[in-house]
């Protein structure tokens, strides 16, 4: 006949009662750990939103710089001369872009709304704001030796500033590109 210890020493709770904080310590972390991925992915989400917003407005911006005239860059509709915020001849501090009251005011930029004939894109229609697009024209160059420069050889650089938010004002994106007229 075996014989049983009068006193017993608990372990058995002890052991279980370790077990079930490291367990209830591991689901704690395995929640945090999800709900941080879920932000994550949110955020990403939101910031691909205004990156295509952008990248929309940016090439709205370079196809109107074709149909433009220098005479057109009079400070207005989104239209500049490089660092030249109000068309008085002196250069500015900050590029027009950096400025964010040029972002917020619809005479100074212009807003992209797609047309009727652009397939509906349920992306952007999620976006907080329209994204907005800015031109600039930065100089002319000639491109052969000839001076005076002809005017069929001279070639205008046009800086085309695009800025959109996603789903939320929180995620801003601008894109930038240089584009090139003969």
């Amino acid at each position: 006949m075996r014989q049983y210890s009068k006193q017993q020493a608990g372990i058995v709770l002890v052991v279980s009662l370790i077990v079930m904080l490291l367990l209830t310590l591991i689901g704690t972390t395995a929640v945090h750990t999800a709900t941080l991925e879920e932000k994550i992915a949110g955020n990403t989400r939101n910031r691909d939103l205004a990156f295509q917003a952008a990248e929309s407005a940016l090439l709205a911006g370079e196809s109107y710089v074709g149909s433009l005239e220098t005479t057109a860059f009079n400070c207005k509709n989104g239209l500049f001369k490089a660092r030249d915020i109000n068309c008085d001849g002196t250069q500015e501090a900050i590029d027009i872009w950096e400025n964010p009251a040029i972002w917020s005011d619809n005479s100074q930029s212009i807003a992209y709304i797609a047309d009727k004939n652009t397939p509906p894109s349920t992306d952007l229609a999620q976006r907080s704001a329209y994204p907005r697009y800015i031109i600039e024209i930065i100089n002319t160059v000639c491109t052969t030796p000839a001076r005076p420069c002809p005017i069929a050889d001279q070639q205008k650089n046009y800086r085309v500033t695009a800025r959109a938010t996603g789903s939320s004002v929180d995620s801003v994106v601008m894109l930038q590109s240089i584009y090139s007229l003969l």
